[in-house]
This record gives structure tokens, C-alpha cells and sequence, in this order.
């Protein structure tokens, strides 16, 4: 009976360590892949840090640049004209993707095929190119408050023949008509109608002979560093239109920040969120490494009881067989 009860007991201690043995390679291959994940985490943040973000400088601060910056803000031309929002210095430098085709608003998609007519985009949302006579129109239909005429003629480069009736001028170069002046305002109509052509014209322009797209108008929409990044990635490209429409060559990324359009930047005011998401990922390591380490120990102890007692059982087993073979031959 003793024989039998030191048997069973010493399957079910060989069982355990075989389970004990289990869970430490089990723990020490997960010790490993949480030196992996260590290392990849250490090499992303490493990579956070020096990520870099295309800037603009304007009210005194650099700021993330954004599709507004680069392309207006639809046809709100008092942002350009009076300066109510920031505007990029070079009106020739557009945004394109990294097919060439011209990135276009939804308000610039939306005159395009009012005049061009529904067809002239497909249903990924890409236009194909259009004549440059059709430019005035669009612009007539984006711009309200303006003709295609206006446009045409400034176009053109000659001057806008334009006067008002004003009541009660006191200083004014005009023609009295008895209580009103007719004061022209010939040049001041010229020049606003040039600011609005000289913004908008460049774009419309290479849309016209590379083709546009507004794929991309949901990803902008739902993420305010998508332009930014795109451009770092080259999903997104800066170009420079030359008076046919075309893109001056040789302009890269590298171009645009040393001719000063715009700066290349660490997102230094993102640096603390960063290394506290770093920190915080470093220490759930760290809590499972700690908690493997404990769990390991734990099992090695308890491994080591294992072997001291199966030696212990396995010799009472040895004691017994042999006291039964020397009965047998006495």
C-alpha cells in the first residue's frame, strides 16, 4: 500500500513540475517579447520626438501650415484682399498630391463643375484638365459679386472702367451732379479684382493643365495635422506654377523651406504629451516584466520543493523494491 500511495504521488509531483517548468519557459518567452516591444517603443519614441512639422510664420508664431494657408479659404476673398486671415507669401505655390493633380476644396470642386459641368469629375473625385478659358467663369461662380467679364479683363491686363454715385462727399475726385458725386473708382475696383486673380488664378491654372482632386477632403477635415504630415510623407507636394500652368521643376520639399515659404519644425509643444505617453508605456512594461520575475520565482521555488520531494519519494520507492527483492531472496 505504501509502494502504491509513494507511485501516485510521485505522478502527480512529476505532473506539477512538468506545469511549473511550463509557465517558466511560457514566462520567459513573454520576457523576451516585452524586451522587443521595449525596444520598439524606445525607437518610436525616439521617432515622435524628432518628427517634424511644416510651419508658417504669421501673428508673431509659427503655426502648423494647413490647407487654408496654402489654397484660401474658398471664396471668401476678403481673406485675401484684406488680409483677415493668414495667406502664404508666393501666390504661385499650390498644393498638389504626389500625382501632380491640384488638391481642391469642395468650394472650388463645386465652381469647377458648375461650369464645366458634372461629368468633369469622376467618382473617386478627380477632375481631368479643362481649358484656361473657362477660368473667369469659375471664378465668377466661386467669387460672388464679380463677372466673368471683370475677371476676364483684369485677366487680360487691362483696366476695369468702373464709377459709383456717392451722396454727400465732402473730398472726392468726380463730377458733381447736383447733390451726388460720380466718383470713379476705376482703379480701386482694378486693383481688388487683380488681388483676387493674382491669388486664385495660379491655382485654377494648374488645375486646368495638370488635372485636381478632392479625395483627400475627408482626411483633411478630420484631422488638422493631415496636410502637414502629407507634405513630410510626400502623399502631399508643394509646387511653384509658371505662367503656363505647368510646375517650375527642381522644386522639393527642400526648396520651400530654404527659399523661406516655409519652416520645417520640431513639434517641440507636443514633446511633454509625448514623453508622459512614453513614460506611462514604460512602466506597464516594466509592471509585466516585475510581475513575470515574481511568477518565475515563485514557480522556481516551488520547482525546487518539487525535485527535493520526488528525490525523497523516488528513494522511499527504491528502499521499498529493494527491501522486496531481499525478502524474496532470503
Amino acid at each position: 500500500m505504501g509502494l502504491a500511495c509513494s507511485q501516485i504521488r510521485l505522478l502527480t509531483l512529476t505532473a506539477r513540475k512538468a506545469d511549473c517548468e511550463y509557465g517558466i519557459s511560457i514566462n520567459s518567452m513573454e520576457k523576451m517579447a516585452l524586451t522587443r516591444e521595449q525596444s520598439a517603443l524606445s525607437r518610436e519614441y525616439q521617432s515622435k520626438l524628432q518628427s517634424k512639422q511644416i510651419a508658417y510664420y504669421a501673428d508673431g508664431k509659427y503655426n502648423k501650415i494647413n490647407y487654408s494657408y496654402l489654397m484660401g479659404y474658398g471664396g471668401n476673398y476678403l481673406a485675401v484682399t484684406a488680409g483677415t486671415q493668414p495667406l502664404k507669401s508666393e501666390n504661385s505655390m499650390i498644393l498638389t498630391d504626389y500625382k501632380g493633380q491640384v488638391v481642391m476644396s469642395k468650394s472650388y470642386a463645386d465652381a469647377i463643375t458648375s461650369v464645366l459641368g458634372s461629368s468633369a469629375m469622376n467618382a473617386q473625385g478627380q477632375g481631368g484638365t479643362f481649358s484656361t478659358d473657362k477660368i473667369p467663369e469659375i471664378l465668377a461662380n466661386l467669387i460672388p459679386g464679380f463677372t466673368t467679364e471683370q475677371f476676364q479683363t483684369v485677366i487680360d491686363n487691362e483696366k476695369l472702367s468702373s464709377s459709383y454715385d456717392a451722396d454727400a462727399v465732402q473730398t472726392v475726385t468726380g463730377e458733381s451732379t447736383g447733390e451726388n458725386v460720380i466718383v470713379d473708382s476705376s482703379d480701386s475696383t482694378t486693383a481688388l479684382v487683380q488681388s483676387i486673380v493674382d491669388f486664385y488664378y495660379p491655382i485654377f491654372q494648374a488645375a486646368a493643365a495638370n488635372g485636381w482632386t478632392t479625395e483627400y477632403n475627408k482626411e483633411m477635415a478630420a484631422n488638422e495635422d493631415y496636410v502637414s504630415d502629407a507634405i513630410v510623407s510626400g502623399t502631399f507636394q508643394l509646387a511653384t506654377v509658371n505662367d503656363e500652368g505647368n510646375y517650375d521643376p527642381d522644386t522639393s520639399l527642400t526648396y520651400f523651406i530654404t527659399s523661406g515659404l516655409v519652416e520645417s519644425r520640431t513639434d517641440s509643444s507636443v514633446r511633454e504629451e509625448i514623453t508622459a505617453w512614453y513614460n506611462a508605456e514604460k512602466e506597464r512594461i516594466s509592471e509585466k516584466e516585475n510581475w513575470l520575475d515574481i511568477e518565475n520565482q515563485d514557480l522556481s521555488t516551488e520547482l525546487e520543493s518539487i525535485n527535493t520531494e520526488i528525490q525523497s519519494i523516488q528513494s522511499l520507492i527504491d528502499d521499498a523494491i529493494s527491501s522486496v527483492f531481499d525478502w524474496g531472496s532470503g
